[in-house]
Formats: C-alpha cells, sequence, structure tokens
C-alpha cells in the first residue's frame, strides 16, 4: 500500500511548478521532431491522406525516442514516444495494405478513373464490381462476332473497353458502339430478371476489341446484396439506351439531335523548382560536441499530466481507420492531447520552445476539428425538396450540402394550373430552362395526339436538354401541359450549364440521370391508356412493365423512312399502339433463374404486383 502511495506521490505531488523558464533550449532533434509533426497534422483524410499523416507522425516519434534517449535520458518520454511510433507504423502498414488490396490492373484502372470514378465511386465498392465479373478482359478478335441475331443468347451484359463494334440488323447496319459503352444494354433493360432472351442484332468486331463481362445471375445477385451498385446501375444503363437511340436518330437523319461535348478536363500545371544557392562551408564549421556515451543516470518518472496527454495520444491514433467517424475522433483527441502538454510544459517541464511548439499543434488540430465537425453537420433540406433529394440524389450519394447549392441559388419554384402550358408546340423556346415536376403530374401531347405524361422526380424537358444546343433559337416539338395544380422546379439553362462546368461530379450526375430520365419516357410512351397508380409504378419499374422493348424501339426506327425524323415517327407511331404486352419470339420465362426479391424502390428488381396485363 506504502509502495502505490509512494508512486502516486512520485506522479503528482514530486514535480513543483515551475517558478521561471529553463535558459537552455531543447535539442535539434526535438525541433526535427515537431517540424515532422507540424508536416503531419495538415494531412488530410482519405487513404492517401491517412498514409501522409501516419508516416509523417511515425518519423516525428522516433526523433522525440531518440532525443529522449540522447538528451532528455527519461525513461518515460522515451517509452511514450517509441509506442506512439509502433503504433502509427502499424497503421501505415494496414493503410497500405488497404490500397494495395483495392488496386487494380491498367484496363480497370482507366475504366474506374474515366467512368466511375466521375461518379464519386469509391475504390471499395469498384472493386466489388470488378470481382463480380472475376477481374478478366475478353478479347475479341476483328471481324467476329459478339452476338448473332437470332442465336446468341442474352445472358450477360458488357461494357466495351477497347476497339468499335458495329451493330446490325437483318445485314442493315444500325449504329456503332465504342469505348465505355454499354454492348447490350438495350437487350439487359428489356428483359425482366426470371426471362431469358435471344439477340435480335449482330455485334461484329470492326477491330480488335477488349471488354468486361458480368454474368446476368452473378450481377443480379450483387445488385440485391448492394443497393447503392443497383441504383449505379440502373443510371449508366439508362443514359446509354439514350445514346444508342440518338446515335440511332443521328443516322436516320443527320442534323438533328446535336450532342453536348463533354467537359474539358483539368489542366494540369507543372511547377519547377529552383534550387537555393546556398553551398554550407563544411571545413570552418564548428561541430557541436557528440554524447558519445548513452544516459547513466535516468531521470525520475514525469508528471502525471504528461502521461496522460500521450494516453490521448494513444488512442486517438489506435483508432481503426475504418471508422466512420475516425479523423474527427482523432482530431479531437490530438487536440485535447496538445493542451495537457501545454500545461505539462509549462507548470512542471519549464520549458517555453515545447509549449510554443505545442501551442501550434493545438491550433492545427483544432481547426481541422471545427472543419470536419462542419463538414458533418446535419444539413436541412426544405420540405418541397426532400422526395426530390431522396428519390434522386441521395441514393447515388449527392452531398446534402451539394443539394442545397443545387437548389438555392439559381433556381425558382412555379406552379401552373390545370389546363395551363408548359410548353407550345413550335412556340416556346427549349433555351431558357430546365425543369423537374415536385407535385402533380403533365401530358405530352404532338400535333394533338396524346403521347405520355410526367410525374412527379422527373424532368420535364430532359429530351429538348439532351438534344438542342443554347442560343440556337429551337422550339419545343411537343406541347407540354398541366393535368392538375402542378409545381415545378425551374433552373435556368445558362447558369445551370455553367454550375455543373464547375461541380465534374454533380455534372456526371446531372447527364446520367437526364439520360435515364429520357429513357424511361420512352418506355412511357407504349401504354399511354394505364391509370395514375399504375403509372407511377410504371416510372419507378420502366424496364419490367414496357410493351415494347427497346430492342423493338431500335429496329422500329432502323426501318423508318429517310425522309422523317426517325425517332420522331416513333414517337408518334407509339401513341396509338396497343396497351397489351406482346410476348416476343425471342424472349421466354427462364427455368433456372428465380426472381430476385427487393423491397425498395429500385427499377431493377420489384416487379408490380397491381400491374396485370391480358392478352385480348
Amino acid at each position: 500500500m506504502g509502495e502505490n502511495e509512494s508512486f502516486w506521490e512520485s506522479l503528482i505531488y514530486a514535480h513543483p511548478t515551475c517558478v521561471a523558464w529553463k535558459q537552455e533550449a531543447e535539442g535539434a532533434i526535438y525541433h526535427l521532431a515537431s517540424i515532422l509533426f507540424i508536416v503531419g497534422f495538415m494531412g488530410g483524410s482519405g487513404f492517401f491522406g491517412l498514409m501522409y499523416v501516419f508516416s509523417l507522425l511515425g518519423l516525428g516519434f522516433l526523433c522525440s525516442s531518440i532525443w529522449a534517449w540522447l538528451d532528455v535520458c527519461a525513461a518515460d518520454i522515451f517509452s511514450w514516444n517509441f509506442v506512439l511510433f509502433v503504433i502509427c507504423f502499424i497503421q501505415f502498414i494496414y493503410v497500405t495494405y488497404q490500397i494495395r488490396s483495392v488496386s487494380f490492373e491498367k484496363e480497370f484502372q482507366e475504366l474506374y478513373s474515366s467512368l466511375f470514378q466521375p461518379l464519386g465511386i469509391s475504390l471499395t465498392v469498384f472493386r466489388k464490381i470488378v470481382l463480380c465479373c472475376d477481374a478478366e478482359v475478353v478479347t475479341l478478335e476483328k471481324e467476329h462476332c459478339y452476338a448473332m441475331q437470332g442465336k446468341t443468347p442474352i445472358d450477360k451484359l458488357s461494357m466495351l473497353v477497347s476497339g468499335r463494334i458495329r451493330v446490325t440488323v437483318d445485314g442493315e447496319f444500325l449504329h456503332y458502339i465504342f469505348p465505355l459503352q454499354f454492348l447490350d444494354s438495350p437487350e439487359w433493360d428489356s428483359l425482366r430478371p426470371t426471362e431469358e432472351g435471344i439477340f435480335q442484332v449482330t455485334l461484329t468486331a470492326e477491330t480488335d476489341c477488349r471488354y468486361v463481362a458480368w454474368r446476368r445471375k452473378k450481377l443480379y445477385l450483387l445488385f440485391a446484396k448492394h443497393r447503392f451498385i443497383s441504383r449505379l446501375f440502373s443510371i449508366l444503363i439508362g443514359s446509354d439506351i439514350a445514346d444508342k437511340l440518338y446515335a440511332l436518330n443521328d443516322r436516320v437523319h443527320l442534323g438533328k439531335g446535336v450532342r453536348y461535348d463533354k467537359m474539358n478536363t483539368t489542366e494540369i500545371l507543372s511547377f519547377t523548382m529552383t534550387p537555393l544557392g546556398f553551398i554550407p562551408d563544411l571545413k570552418n564549421a564548428t561541430l557541436p560536441p557528440v554524447n558519445e556515451t548513452a544516459c547513466e543516470n535516468w531521470k525520475e518518472i514525469h508528471h502525471l499530466v504528461f502521461h496522460v496527454a500521450n494516453i490521448c495520444f494513444a488512442i486517438g491514433l489506435v483508432i481503426p481507420t475504418t471508422l466512420n467517424f475516425h479523423m474527427i475522433f482523432l482530431r479531437g483527441l490530438l487536440t485535447i492531447g496538445c493542451v495537457l502538454f501545454i500545461v505539462w510544459a509549462t507548470f512542471y517541464r519549464c520549458a517555453m520552445d515545447i509549449m510554443i511548439w505545442n501551442s501550434v499543434f493545438l491550433v492545427v488540430n483544432f481547426l481541422h476539428f471545427i472543419y470536419l465537425l462542419y463538414k458533418r453537420r446535419p444539413i436541412k433540406i426544405e420540405k418541397e425538396f426532400s422526395s426530390l433529394y431522396k428519390r434522386m440524389f441521395e441514393p447515388l450519394h449527392v452531398p446534402p450540402e451539394l443539394f442545397k447549392r443545387l437548389t438555392g441559388q439559381f433556381c425558382n419554384i412555379q406552379t401552373l394550373k390545370t389546363g395551363q402550358a408548359y410548353a407550345a408546340e413550335d412556340k416556346t423556346s427549349v433555351d431558357d430552362r430546365l425543369s423537374i415536376l415536385l407535385k402533380g403530374k403533365m401530358k405530352v401531347s404532338y400535333r394533338g395526339h396524346f403521347l405520355h405524361n410526367i410525374y412527379p422526380c422527373a424532368f420535364i424537358d430532359s429530351p429538348e436538354f439532351r438534344s438542342t444546343q443554347m442560343n440556337r433559337g429551337e422550339k419545343f416539338q411537343v406541347t407540354i401541359t398541366a393535368d392538375d395544380n402542378c409545381k415545378f422546379l425551374c433552373w435556368s439553362r445558362e447558369r445551370l450549364t455553367f454550375f455543373l462546368e464547375s461541380e465534374p461530379f454533380l455534372y456526371e450526375i446531372f447527364r446520367y440521370l437526364i439520360g435515364k430520365d429520357i429513357t424511361n419516357k420512352l418506355y412511357s410512351l407504349n401504354d399511354p391508356t394505364l391509370n395514375d397508380k399504375t403509372s407511377k409504378k410504371i416510372d419507378r419499374q420502366p424496364s419490367l412493365c414496357s410493351q415494347l422493348s427497346v430492342m423493338q424501339m431500335r429496329n422500329s426506327m432502323a426501318s423508318s423512312s429517310d425522309s422523317e425524323d426517325g425517332l420522331q415517327q416513333f414517337l408518334r407511331g407509339t401513341s396509338t399502339a396497343s396497351s397489351l404486352r406482346r410476348t416476343s419470339p425471342y424472349m421466354r420465362t427462364s427455368g433456372k433463374m428465380k426472381p430476385i426479391e427487393e423491397s425498395g424502390e429500385d427499377d431493377v428488381f420489384e416487379l408490380p404486383s397491381a400491374v396485370k396485363f391480358e392478352v385480348q
């Protein structure tokens, strides 16, 4: 009992408070360690940020251990710094292993940087997608067929990595498939998970090609496990289908459907470093005396405040990097540790340089801590926009603060009463705006013929935004009127374009959302006689409820007259199409694949039970 009391007395009461600062400064090794600490504390988060932080902090603690061993002769200072060095070294090795575990071959790395990284997809999520295709890239030689019309079964989904593929039907050329485009997105989206089908087109390699292929059943199982990946592929496939239909429409009638150019890539500036013209005079330099012998008399144990500060550092550094709030906890504990080190240096160590260095550490870590808390603050989204955000943007991991910037600066909410027109055919300019319906229902007609309805959380004029350029004076080719009291969110097209150019992530999200919306509108053309409740379900399940597959859309456009715009003729023709689902001779129900049950609003799995089609 007496030994315990003497131990605590040595920790707390055996250290008198400082009356004056020490005259001599700490050694050069300590200041080198402090420089490494201040540079390390400035690091950020993420894999490479953590590697930066742990590597520099580890070197700093190693220098502090050498300083404690050679200059201070304090066993507790040496022990603590060496323990912290070991923790940083282990964390550095672990983070390095994580990066190594998500590294890919060259072609997958190019696929990630070109398609998935701009959408904010993390390496760990992309790794799941790559493992689903067994991390294999398939080679297709020139003039070899990927699929033959009426023969090849639809059992996979593929994306072209390099080369060019020609699509034909009955020997007639339709369009090309270029790198980073799906080979069989129309076939994939036209089948239910429980159906099997056969290609209605022939896909032939014009050059030596390489592509990535996901087996259909494995990909559906991946979708069932990870809803974010399911939603991601849904917009990618929908946008790809829209691109193919526009490419086919351009072939049928040149001069229409002008595409927007992709954003310019960010220029990389190269900086050249000019070496300083300073050459030290080594001959006349005086070397400090070298302590040839190690410490013979170790100093007594330091005050309890010093040990509590090191405990805070150790707990902060040992927190797993996979924890969601890892950086917040790390910065908070480092801040507390720096405060305690300042107290120890001021009242018990009497070292002004230690106090000053730790004050700088405190400022840096506290600013990081405040910034991280600010980034994690709850963002309140207006009630009118909450359903829009949850339906369209939150599933794609768009941050709430970015969505608030999108909806808070250069857009406004407008209303239309029943019967009022949003756009008049051949009168209203398409240059002015882009809108999303928030409430109500609109109907789209062409020359008095009803085409389809527009429901909440859908773009009103996505085809016009996708097909036309600004300041061209082009007019709407359809009439859009309010079928109910409507409320919609309206952006100025010019200001929205400038804003998206400054936000590459949101630009990519908008591009794919608009492409997916156009595909949904094409599907909704197939059955204009459905009631509102069913149509809302079709908006959620376009690929499962459409009565005319994308394959049939493509073939219909290919066979249209050259004197007419293919897409326009298709839009006019489908308004009188039958509301019955015609069973294609190229599709049949699979006896092997069972339907995947998923209770969300994903447009891949859920089959609306309320929609029942009867064959007359």
